[in-house]
């Protein structure tokens, strides 16, 4: 064997050991997206519940605004549960703000049509 051969010997296995460090961050790439596929179907699962967890409570909100309040405590109520939700959103605060004004004017109506009927 002449010294080129023996160079190119020596170059093959540098090129050998190079590759199989490759091939062994290829697996590991591959063993990461794996796992990351996991977790993204694990996010996308937790992702549905949660958007059905938002709709419920969604939907019980809307049931609290459109209760009517007919005492301070059911008042005080739609107060605590306006702390509660998410009022970033102005449709939100302005359906809070409907709810209870029309609340309040119910109850002045009742209080004054009982104070009519009660001097009568």
């Amino acid at each position: 064997m002449g010294k080129t051969d023996a160079k190119l010997l020596r170059l093959e296995a540098k090129f050998r050991a190079a590759d199989d460090r490759r091939k062994e961050a290829t697996a590991k790439t591959a063993e990461l997206e794996e796992a990351v596929d996991r977790l993204m179907a694990l996010v996308r699962k937790a992702e549905k519940k949660e958007a059905k967890k938002a709709a419920t409570t969604a939907r019980a909100f809307d049931r609290v605004m459109c209760t009517r309040a007919r005492s301070l405590a059911g008042l005080l109520a739609k107060v605590r549960v306006r702390t509660r939700w998410n009022t970033d959103d102005e449709e939100s605060e302005i359906a809070i703000l409907r709810s209870i004004i029309a609340d309040i004017e119910a109850m002045a109506d009742e209080a004054s049509t009982g104070a009519t009927e009660n001097h009568a």
